[in-house]
């Protein structure tokens, strides 16, 4: 698709939906599903089960709409998310951010990956403070808990957007913070 649509895939527990959703300009994917919405608005969905006894009714339909509160994970079809269309007023306004490597266990997923928090912030402060947002990670390594039989399904994102209501547990590797 043209213009502020980005191909993302969702995930929830059992489902993967493949399609398009709309960013606005000057907007990141992070701010597009940490909207103040219950739902996610997608086009051009495709819709698989991520294990073979989990069936579908339709898989294809032009318009989709996805409950946020059912989302595990949002990972941009290409790999890093969209950087705004415009860059910020003032590049002075960003904060710097911490790099702390962590091990996420999700009602879906066993993930670890990499997030950057305001220094001297917590992961559980992030967390609490912001319950309804999801949580950007980058550097993601996945493998599916359902899956975990003779073939573990993995994968391997640049990015992605973890709903913190799916998350069970998390470890935090603290010798591998850095600035950045």
């Amino acid at each position: 698709m043209t213009g502020n649509w980005h191909a993302v895939e969702v995930y929830s527990n059992f489902l993967r939906i493949r399609g398009y959703i709309e960013v606005y300009p000057g907007q990141r994917l992070t701010d597009e599903v940490n909207r103040l919405q219950d739902f996610l608005e997608l086009r051009n969905t495709v819709t698989e089960p991520l294990l073979a006894s989990y069936p579908i009714v339709g898989s294809q339909e032009t318009n989709t709409t996805i409950a946020k509160s059912a989302v595990v994970m949002v990972v941009p079809a290409g790999g890093e998310e969209p950087a705004p269309a415009e860059p910020s007023a003032n590049p002075m306004l960003r904060k710097p951010k911490v790099r702390h490597h962590v091990i996420l266990n999700t009602t879906a997923f066993s993930l670890e990956a990499d997030t950057h928090l305001e220094p001297n912030q917590s992961l559980l402060a992030q967390l609490e403070r912001n319950r309804s947002e999801f949580l950007p990670v980058t550097r993601v390594g996945a493998v599916m808990v359902a899956s975990l039989g003779a073939n573990p399904q993995t994968m391997q994102h640049a990015f992605a957007l973890i709903n913190p209501v799916s998350i069970v547990s998390f470890s935090v590797r603290e010798e591998a913070a850095t600035q950045g």
